[in-house]
């Protein structure tokens, strides 16, 4: 018996099992905690395109009555709708580029469309600004879409001062564009076409890399002077060289 008991044990230890506390059966009924896998979600179907514009010099109102009817949107004429349109595709559309198509062609004759859902407001552009349009955020032009569409985008500037980016930027701007300047964030504040917001980060974006090219930061060790002291004179250094060249320039004289 004592023999067989070694061999037990021994046995037991080569297979790697432990014989001091030997692992519990799970209680009878009870359910294994297994997190059953997370069905995945459909992918929404793709938009289908059943509206077609095939307008020659038809009267703005009757365009929007169209795409009112074909698109479903609710339209509020928030300003005086006047002038005809040449709208023409070959292709049918879907909702959205339909709206993409009716903002380039509002924008042309000085009008937005404002989107809540499926309520289309019509106001002038200039008004645009003040209204609930869409609020956006980032410097990358490839995540702008290049449409007609008024919004707010927020560029956050690296390198760059953004109040004289703003100096620079303005003379491209339409007359309807409002750009700003946040200091504290050193961010740009713009109101303007998606396209138009796409094309000014663009410039930015060349302007902002080519900066941080320049830009570099070193640190030196210094033995025999402070660091306040040797600040003081680059300062000056840096700081009298102009005064110098003006002085001379004058002609001071002196005996």
């Amino acid at each position: 018996n004592i023999i067989s008991q070694i061999l037990t044990v021994l046995f037991a230890g080569a297979l790697g099992v432990s014989t001091q506390n030997p692992p519990r059966p799970a209680p009878p009924g009870s359910r294994p905690n297994r997190t059953p896998p997370q069905p995945a979600r459909p992918a929404a179907p793709p938009e289908a395109a059943t509206i077609r514009l095939n307008f020659k010099d038809t009267p703005l109102n009757s365009v929007l009555e169209y795409l009112s009817k074909e698109a479903g949107y609710a339209i509020i004429k928030d300003a005086e709708i006047k002038g005809s349109v040449d709208a023409i595709s070959d292709q049918p559309l879907t909702k959205t580029e339909a709206f993409d198509m009716l903002n380039s062609i509002l924008y042309a004759k000085g009008y937005a469309a404002i989107r809540n859902g499926r309520i289309l407001t019509i106001v002038d552009v200039g008004e645009a600004k003040r209204r609930l349009i869409p609020v956006k955020q980032g410097a990358d032009p490839d995540m702008i879409p290049p449409n007609d569409e008024m919004v707010t985008q927020i560029i956050p500037i690296r390198y760059a001062n953004a109040t004289q980016l703003v100096q620079n930027l303005t003379p491209l701007l339409d007359e309807s564009a409002q750009l700003s300047a946040n200091d504290a964030s050193n961010a740009l504040i713009m109101t303007d076409t998606q396209a138009n917001i796409r094309r000014v980060t663009q410039i930015v974006k060349a302007l902002d890399t080519s900066i941080s090219g320049i830009t570099a930061m070193r640190v030196y060790p210094l033995k025999n002077a402070t660091a306040t002291e040797a600040a003081s004179i680059i300062n000056q250094i840096m700081g009298g060289d102009s005064s110098n060249n003006r002085n001379s320039r004058g002609g001071t004289s002196g005996g």
